[in-house]
């Protein structure tokens, strides 16, 4: 952790908490407040230009084009920009980084530009409902009612004449929905601008108007590979034949089940699975191939799955034990295990959980309620779980909240707009007093 880390733990303990402790509304934060209000219909017009932009990861020249709409206005503010490009052979766009300001605490804002949604989908436009509470259309939630939050958030700090006291980078991936592998080069500008920054907050959508995200479960890939003797099946169980890799690989499975099955916070989930004579299986495109006859003992079997974690020691326990497993294979048949580590787990911390209550504090003195921490169960990961370990604190699902994210029918509470707006800017504001 870096040297500082003492001076900011000392800015995020009780004693801070206790400066915002039921503080009412500053005449400032009331001045951010109407300025959100007043340009309700202009962020809500920048939402619908955003939407209308097919920006599905591997569509690389529209997840730009969302970038390049937002990064004039961010200019705008005295932000300096810059994307930073990934090599061509990934084929994904690349972040935009915004930085502002000199002071001595820096805060990230997280959020990505890209949807699950390809230029040959059927779901490609935003849409109001009739009586303007909802609209749908393809990233209005996720993530680009995100976006619309950082930025009019931004705006009300500058219009309030509180972000010239402020030191923000903003970083807008490219690709969180299928983040280019390694991701050791594809969130590179993330960990730069984390290692400068003293607390991450996460523009993801919210679940509901009164929770937060103070920690995120990892994820990782697992294969295992199962072999067996090709021999006729009459002889299947006998001590010259054996098992077969099917019997074997399904042997497996059942131990994980028993074992993994009531582990807290911890699944290991089988995704797709292939087994005959001989077996393929691409991993890159999650198709497979199999072919044998009936009467005929498995000589391959293929499992490709996932694994979901509290931490890194819980991730690398449970490979472990998987490994353990596999090394136990029925009479005539072995089995291997391979891992592939895909995002780190958002641990939740002290850090966390004050940030939690300081964005709490902000919520009540709105009128708009108190927040609590969604179960890290119910999300799963999101870009700031990469750089979770090199700030001293994080926060996430600090943009609108709405239903159905991923799908046709994602659809956005507009009235979320000004209220998750609000919190961040109020909260960016009393956090730069502290």
């Amino acid at each position: 952790m870096k040297a500082k880390a003492s001076l900011l733990a000392l800015a995020l303990s009780s004693a801070f908490l206790t400066q915002v402790t039921a503080a009412p509304l500053t005449q400032v934060e009331q001045q951010m407040l109407h300025y959100i209000e007043q340009h309700r219909d202009s962020q809500v017009a920048m939402l619908e230009q955003l939407v209308n932009i097919n920006s599905g990861t591997g569509n690389r020249r529209g997840v730009e084009q969302v970038g390049d709409t937002l990064r004039p206005h961010l200019e705008q503010l005295g932000f300096d920009t810059r994307w930073v490009d990934l090599p061509p052979s990934m084929a994904h766009a690349g972040s935009l980084v915004a930085t502002f300001g000199k002071a001595h605490r820096r805060v990230l804002l997280i959020a990505h530009l890209d949807t699950v949604f390809p230029p040959d989908s059927d779901f490609q436009a935003y849409q109001s409902s009739a009586d303007r509470r909802t609209a749908t259309g393809p990233g209005v939630l996720d993530n680009k009612g995100g976006l619309t939050t950082l930025l009019y958030a931004l705006k009300a700090l500058e219009h309030a004449g509180r972000l010239q006291h402020a030191a923000i980078t903003v970083v807008l991936v490219g690709d969180e929905e299928q983040a280019a592998q390694p991701s050791s080069i594809s969130r590179q500008a993330l960990r730069d601008a984390a290692l400068q920054s003293d607390i991450a907050l996460g523009l993801e959508f919210a679940t509901s108007p009164s929770q937060l995200v103070t920690g995120r479960r990892g994820i990782s890939a697992w294969q295992l590979s199962s072999r067996g003797q090709v021999r006729h099946s009459s002889g299947v169980f006998g001590a010259q034949a054996g098992f077969g890799a099917i019997y074997e690989s399904a042997r497996v499975l059942e131990v994980l089940r028993t074992t993994f099955a009531r582990s807290p916070g911890l699944t290991v989930n089988p995704g797709i699975m292939v087994g005959g004579r001989s077996a393929q299986l691409d991993t890159r495109h999650s198709t497979g191939s199999a072919q044998g006859p009936k009467n005929i003992i498995a000589g391959q079997a293929q499992i490709y799955g996932d694994l979901r974690f509290l931490s890194r020691g819980q991730q690398r326990s449970a490979e472990q034990t998987l490994r353990d497993i596999a090394a136990a294979p029925l009479p005539g048949t072995t089995s291997q295990v391979e891992f592939h580590d895909i995002m780190p787990a958002m641990p939740e911390t002290a850090g966390n959980r004050q940030l939690l209550a300081a964005f709490s504090e902000v919520s009540e003195a709105m009128g708009t309620g108190s927040l609590t921490a969604v179960p890290a169960l119910e999300r799963g990961g999101a870009d700031i779980s990469y750089i979770a370990d090199l700030v001293e604190a994080s926060l996430d699902g600090l943009g609108p909240w709405g239903t159905g994210a991923h799908s046709p029918q994602e659809t956005l509470e507009l009235a979320a707009l000004p209220i998750a707006t609000g919190r961040l800017a109020i909260f960016i504001s009393r956090f730069l007093d502290r």
